[in-house]
């Protein structure tokens, strides 16, 4: 049987690299049709108007690998699901053909004993994936959010941070914030009482974020310290001092994060840990968070039982319309899938986020089964 098992997943893996292969550069190709005016705008500007062909081709190709090489692992998260299913229906399919599938059967062999192999398959890619979210992703994440007038650049372009809060009541406010240098220009920092009243502004002319200590090294930092005047009954209302350093829960991962809401899907479990253990994510992102944490634990899940509820439209004992198979099977797995990743997105009333993204787990389960015991063998 290691032999069968070894020759099936051998070519569902095959399939899996030639399909995924095919819509990555479809995918791309479409891309860069729609978009290839703002690729050789960006490398005119690199290089000038005069530039020689020769270098304005390599700098141009240059330019459309650094930009879309990163969607391949971003591609790969969306889509291993769906194209492990395709994978599986090319491979029955090449097997039916080949009347491969009869002398299985005929030796004695079971319909859920071909299936394992698909599933153990998907559970592979379905680990691929894992260490692609928690190794690849979180480093190509800046890259990722790039948009076409970004081409060429390193990361994501500056912006600018609005009032934003930590747990404390802290606000940040900046002008502009550098994700590649972890630099905000001109940033603001209000501590507040109850959330209502100033107690102390903070002001610098520039703020560089500082990992080790956690916080923001501050040039030309200055606070100023509201007084009270009842206590001291004086005409000063207010204090100031000179301040190099401030300590924030409000870190760069977390300005990110609020800034591109798709930014929180490519965080590892390690900085969605460390955002969860600050009171900076203590609002409703901390939901956003936690459902992302256990997501991808269930997707692994999501994408073995679709497979399994999907298999009985290929495993079949005598020769059938392959075609019709494919459209049923087609019917079950894109809304099965989508309707899984939107429920584990979804913040369900009644549930907590752990419970959410597990739910639709527990509606899977008895269809595939349902679907397995059925089967004709």
């Amino acid at each position: 049987m290691l032999l069968i098992d070894r020759y099936i997943l051998g070519r569902f893996l095959a399939n899996f690299v030639i399909l995924f292969s095919l819509l990555f550069v479809f995918a791309i190709a479409i891309d860069l049709i729609l978009n290839l005016d703002d690729f050789v705008e960006a490398t005119r500007n690199a290089k000038g108007e005069d530039a020689n062909i020769f270098v304005f081709l390599a700098t141009l190709i240059g330019y459309i690998l650094d930009f879309q090489a990163p969607k391949f692992f971003q591609f790969y998260l969306y889509l291993h699901g769906l194209i492990a299913i395709g994978a599986m229906a090319f491979t029955l399919a090449q097997m039916h053909r080949f009347k491969e599938l009869v002398a299985v059967l005929a030796s004695g062999v079971s319909m859920q004993r071909i299936a394992m192999p698909f599933v153990a398959g998907t559970f592979v890619l379905s680990l691929v994936q894992l260490l692609n979210q928690e190794l690849i992703l979180p480093r190509v994440a800046p890259l990722l959010l790039r948009d076409h007038d970004e081409i060429g650049k390193s990361g994501l372009g500056e912006f600018e941070v609005p009032f934003t809060s930590d747990g404390h009541g802290t606000l940040l406010l900046a002008p502009s914030y550098n994700p590649d240098t972890l630099t905000l220009t001109s940033p603001t920092f209000i501590e507040r009482e109850d959330r209502r009243t100033t107690s102390k502004r903070i002001l610098a002319d520039k703020a560089v974020w500082d990992t080790s200590r956690r916080g923001w090294r501050l040039e030309g930092g200055q606070a100023i310290i509201a007084v009270d005047l009842n206590e001291t009954q004086s005409d000063e209302v207010v204090q100031r001092e000179t301040i190099d350093f401030y300590a924030s829960e409000i870190s760069p991962e977390l300005l990110t994060v609020r800034r591109y809401a798709q930014f929180a899907g490519m965080l590892s479990l390690a900085q969605i840990r460390e955002m969860l253990s600050t009171p900076g994510a203590t609002d409703d992102s901390t939901r956003t968070l936690t459902r992302y944490r256990f997501s991808r634990f269930s997707s692994v899940l999501v994408n073995i039982l679709v497979m399994v509820l999907t298999l009985p439209c290929f495993l079949l004992r005598e020769p059938s319309n392959l075609m019709r198979q494919s459209v049923i099977c087609a019917s079950l797995a894109v809304p099965f899938m989508f309707g899984a990743a939107l429920g584990m997105m979804a913040d369900i009333p009644g549930f907590s986020p752990v419970a959410g993204v597990f739910l639709p787990i527990f509606i899977l389960v008895p269809i595939a089964l349902a679907r397995v015991t059925m089967m004709k063998t």
